[in-house]
């Protein structure tokens, strides 16, 4: 699988990943329930993000590994295996998506303690790492660390500068920054781009 194929595929998982409203529409309702101003909220909307792609990146290198160390054994059939395993998950993330709609609630905290909200914000983030990347760095491990090093940038990337982006927004007055369909058909959109990562490694190779 070609480099190029793995930035996009990385750069457009982040950033539909970072449309999800826990991801900035929750820290805009805790922030003003708290009373925080929107610098605060801009900089703990930031360290959470920085836990969240940290996580990942963890998760996702330690992916790597496994498939470093497993790969080379499997000779010529190494493209091909890679390649199935992103269509595969890509089915079952469009399965999931099509037979279990996403229902995001929120809800805002009162009277907590600023120290107690803001832990509880950045764990919320950093707890729950971005599973659909995990393929992507499985992926990459063929063409070595380098290249997983720039595909955790990318993710940071888009993932951070999307929080950032559409929190600042949100706090300056634009308030019906709503992306419902995409919201409700997070794993469907996600599925496609993995089959077709997946169908494009093992044609175009």
């Amino acid at each position: 699988m070609s480099l190029s194929s793995l930035i996009v595929g990385a750069l457009t998982i982040s950033t539909i990943h970072a449309i999800l409203p826990s991801h900035w529409l929750t820290f805009v309702l805790v922030g003003s329930a708290q009373r925080w101003s929107k610098s605060k909220i801009m900089r703990i909307v930031f360290l959470a993000g920085s836990g969240h792609v940290l996580m990942t990146t963890i998760l996702g290198l330690i992916t790597a590994s496994i498939a470093k160390g497993i790969l080379p054994y499997l000779s010529y059939l190494e493209t091909y295996v890679t390649s199935g395993i992103l269509i595969i998950l890509g089915l079952i993330y469009i399965f999931l998506g099509v037979t279990h709609k996403s229902n995001h609630n929120h809800s805002s905290k009162k009277g907590s303690s600023d120290k107690a909200t803001a832990t509880s914000l950045f764990l919320m983030l950093t707890l729950s790492p971005c599973e659909a990347m995990i393929p992507i760095f499985f992926a990459g491990s063929i063409l070595g660390w380098q290249t997983l090093l720039i595909l955790s940038l990318i993710m940071t990337l888009g993932t951070i500068s999307g929080m950032l982006a559409l929190t600042y927004l949100t706090l300056v007055g634009y308030k019906r920054i709503h992306f419902p369909w995409l919201e409700e058909n997070e794993r469907i959109v996600i599925g496609a781009i993995l089959l077709v990562l997946g169908v494009f490694a093992a044609f175009f190779n």
